[in-house]
């Protein structure tokens, strides 16, 4: 567990985020590009105060914020969620945004494969991943 920095303005901007086109991109190509190992180096302490606002918008902003986007950009979305939640400050529990992107990826008819299950767990200790409280 790493301790960070608490920065009030961060903390307000925190509460007035949402899940832009602009900022889910941001997040995908994080893992596109293969840097979820150095998050913490990527997104630095303010970035990453106020992106883990993110954890916990309400499930139907996620849902609508997911219709736009491709299966292969809601891999990589799920992808960082799982690394992100990780950071201080971005636990989630059963509220992470991984549940409702898994969600939408079902609904699609697209079911999460063994190999990427698996991964999830190596990467997350939340039980809740990635499909909510049973």
């Amino acid at each position: 567990m790493s301790l960070g920095s608490w920065d009030p303005d961060a903390d307000a901007a925190a509460k007035t985020l949402t899940a832009d086109h602009q900022t889910l991109q941001r997040l995908i190509s994080y893992s596109r590009a293969g840097q979820l190992e150095s998050l913490t180096d990527q997104l630095g302490s303010e970035d990453s105060q106020t992106l883990a606002g993110l954890m916990h918008l309400d499930k139907g902003e996620w849902q609508q914020a997911a219709e736009s986007l491709s299966d292969e950009e809601l891999l990589h979305l799920i992808r960082f969620f799982a690394v992100a939640e990780n950071l201080a400050g971005w636990e989630a529990g059963d509220k992470s945004p991984v549940i409702p992107l898994a969600k939408v990826m079902r609904q699609r008819g697209r079911r999460l494969d063994k190999k990427f299950l698996q991964w999830l767990r190596s990467v997350n200790e939340n039980r809740y991943l990635p499909y909510g409280p049973l």
